[in-house]
C-alpha cells in the first residue's frame, strides 16, 4: 500500500470512516448527504473543515444496548434498591395505572422515568422497582460505552479507554445510576445523540434528544435549537419536530397539574433544596463550580483543557477539532446554566452536572491522545512516547484514589440496600399495611417517605415526617427519629424501629 493510501486507511480506522465512501463536497458545504447501500444518509466531510466524517454505514447500536441490558439485569443479583427520587417515579407509575396520581409530595416530576414505571406497574409490586433499576443501570453502563465510542471516534481506541474509564471513576456516577437515578440515562441519551448526528442520522439524534429533554430542563435549549435546525434542513421532518415540542410541554406540565393542581409544582419543588445544597452557599454560582471540580480527577480536567487548546490551535487543519470545541462549548453552557439556576434558588445538586462532566471525560480522552501525537509530529516519535508515558505515570495515583472511591461507593450502595431490604421485615413484623392503616397516620424520616408509601400502598402525601402519635412510626436506625424512640418499641429489626400508639 502506498504512503498516502496507508495514511488514509489508518485515518479511516481511527475515525470509523471509509475513504472509498467519500465524495467531493461542493464549495461552502462541509457535509453532503449520500445514500449508502442500505439507504441511510451519511455525512461526507469537506477537507479542511475540522469535522468528523460519518462511517459509510452508521455503527450498530443494538449490540452495546443489549449487552448493557443484560449486565444491568444480572446486577439485580447484588444489592438492588432504588433511592428517594426513583421510588417516587415508581410510585407515580402505580398511581397513574390506578387513576389517582398525586404529586404534591416528593421530588420534581420527570416524564421519562414515569413513561417506564407506568407500564412496569402493571407487572406487580415486585417487578416494577427491579425493572426500573434495569433501565437506569443499563443507561449508566451505556453512557460509559458511548463515552468510549465517541472519544475513540475522535482520537482512537486509547482515547476511548481514557474517556470510558474517566466516566466510570467519576465521583458517585456509578452509585447514582445503580440506585436508580436518571443521570446515567441522561448522559447515554445525549452522547448517543451526538454519535447519531455524526453518523448523519439527524432524525435519530433528534429523537434521542427528545428523550433527554424529558429528563432535564437544562437540555431544552439544545433540543429546541436542534429541532429548529432539523426542521429547516429537512422540511419533511417539521411535523415530527412540532409534535416532539408539543409532547415535551404536555408530558412535563399536564401530569403535574393533574397530580398537584399546579403546572409549575416541579419548579417550586426544585427550589426546596436540602440543607447542604449549594443554593445556601454565600455565592451559589461559584459553589457549583467548586463542588463540581471534585467530580473528576485532576488529570481529566487537564486533559479536557488540552483537547480544547489543541483543537483551537489546529483549527480546521485537524479533523475533529470542530466537534471537540462544540462539546466543550455545550459543557460550559450547561455548567453556567446549573450555576445560574442555583444562584436563583434551585437545588444545584452535583447530579445535575453529570452531563457536562461526561463531556469533559470525552474531551480528556482525546486531549491525552492528541498531545503525544502533536509532540511526535513537531519533535520526534520518542518524544511523543515519553510524553504519553509521563501522562500515564502522573495520572496513576489519581486513578488509584478514584478506584478506592468507587469501591467505597459500592460499599455504601450495599449498606443502603440492606436498610430498604430490612423494611419489608419491619412492616411484616408490625402487622403489615393493614395494621398501619387501622392505626391512622404513618410517620417516617424525610428520605424514607417514598419507599414507605410504595410498600404501604399510600400516597407520598399520606406519610408524615414529624410527630409520633397517634399512629405508626417507622424509624430507620441512626436517624433523629430513631434516636427519639422509646426503649420498648413494637418492633426492632437490624435497621428499623417501629412504634405504634393508636387512638386519640
Amino acid at each position: 500500500m502506498s504512503g498516502p493510501a496507508a495514511a488514509g486507511a489508518a485515518d479511516a480506522a481511527r475515525t470509523g470512516s471509509d475513504p472509498s465512501a467519500r465524495s467531493v463536497a461542493m464549495p461552502g458545504r462541509p457535509f453532503l448527504p449520500r445514500r449508502t447501500r442500505r439507504g441511510e444518509r451519511v455525512a461526507i466531510e469537506r477537507p479542511g473543515t475540522g469535522a468528523i466524517p460519518a462511517a459509510s454505514a452508521p455503527r450498530r447500536w443494538w449490540p452495546p444496548v443489549l449487552a448493557c441490558i443484560l449486565l444491568a439485569s444480572l446486577s439485580l443479583l447484588g444489592p438492588s434498591q432504588p433511592t428517594y427520587d426513583p421510588w417516587a417515579w415508581i410510585l407515580w407509575g402505580r398511581e397513574i395505572v390506578s387513576g389517582d396520581l398525586v404529586t404534591t409530595h416528593g421530588p420534581s416530576w420527570k416524564p421519562l422515568p414515569v413513561l417506564f414505571t407506568t407500564p412496569f406497574a402493571l407487572l406487580g409490586d415486585a417487578a416494577a422497582p427491579a425493572l426500573w433499576l434495569v433501565v437506569a443501570r443499563a443507561g449508566g453502563l451505556l453512557a460509559i460505552v458511548l463515552a468510549y465510542r465517541l472519544a475513540a471516534r475522535l482520537g482512537g481506541r486509547v482515547a476511548g479507554v481514557i474517556a470510558g474509564a474517566a466516566l466510570l471513576l467519576s465521583d458517585e456516577f456509578v452509585r447514582h445510576f445503580a440506585r436508580g437515578n436518571s443521570e446515567g440515562l441522561l448522559v447515554a441519551l445525549c452522547l448517543w445523540a451526538v454519535e447519531r448526528h455524526l453518523d448523519g442520522r439527524r432524525t435519530s439524534a433528534f429523537a434521542l434528544g427528545f428523550g433527554a429533554a424529558l429528563l432535564r430542563p437544562e437540555v431544552w435549549p439544545f433540543f429546541g435549537l436542534y429541532g429548529l435546525w432539523l426542521a429547516v434542513r429537512e422540511p419533511r421532518r417539521r411535523l415530527l419536530v412540532l409534535a416532539a415540542f408539543a409532547a415535551t410541554a404536555v408530558l412535563w406540565f399536564v401530569p403535574e397539574y393533574v397530580g398537584s393542581g399546579d403546572f409549575l409544582r416541579a419548579a417550586e419543588r426544585a427550589r426546596q433544596a436540602n440543607p447542604d445544597s449549594a443554593a445556601f452557599a454565600d455565592r451559589p454560582f461559584l459553589e457549583v463550580f467548586r463542588r463540581a471540580a471534585g467530580l473528576l480527577m485532576l488529570p481529566v480536567w487537564l486533559g479536557g483543557a488540552v483537547a480544547v487548546a489543541l483543537a483551537l490551535w489546529a483549527g480546521r487543519r485537524r479533523r475533529g477539532s470542530g466537534v471537540l470545541l462544540a462539546l466543550a462549548a455545550v459543557a460550559g453552557v450547561l455548567m453556567v446554566g446549573v450555576g445560574l439556576m442555583t444562584e436563583i434558588g434551585f437545588a444545584g445538586n452535583l447530579r445535575y452536572v453529570a452531563l457536562p462532566a461526561a463531556l469533559v471525560c470525552v474531551l480528556a480522552g482525546v486531549g491525552w491522545t492528541w498531545l503525544p501525537e502533536a509532540i511526535s509530529r513537531r519533535s520526534s516519535r520518542a518524544a511523543g512516547i515519553a510524553a504519553a508515558a509521563a501522562v500515564a505515570l502522573l495520572a496513576a495515583p489519581f486513578a488509584v484514589g478514584a478506584i478506592a472511591g468507587l469501591a467505597d461507593s459500592l460499599e455504601r450502595l450495599s449498606e443502603e440496600a440492606a436498610v430498604y431490604d430490612d423494611l419489608d421485615r419491619a412492616i411484616a413484623a408490625s402487622g403489615g399495611a393493614e395494621a398501619a392503616d387501622a392505626c391512622g397516620r404513618v410517620v417516617t424520616g424525610p428520605y424514607e417517605v417514598q419507599v414507605l408509601a410504595w410498600k404501604l400502598h399510600r400516597h407520598g402525601a399520606e406519610i408524615a415526617i414529624s410527630g409520633r402519635s397517634p399512629g405508626t412510626v417507622f424509624a430507620a436506625r441512626e436517624t433523629p427519629l430513631a434516636a427519639a424512640a422509646s426503649a420498648d418499641p413494637l418492633v426492632a429489626t437490624e435497621h428499623w424501629i417501629v412504634e405504634r400508639a393508636c387512638g386519640s
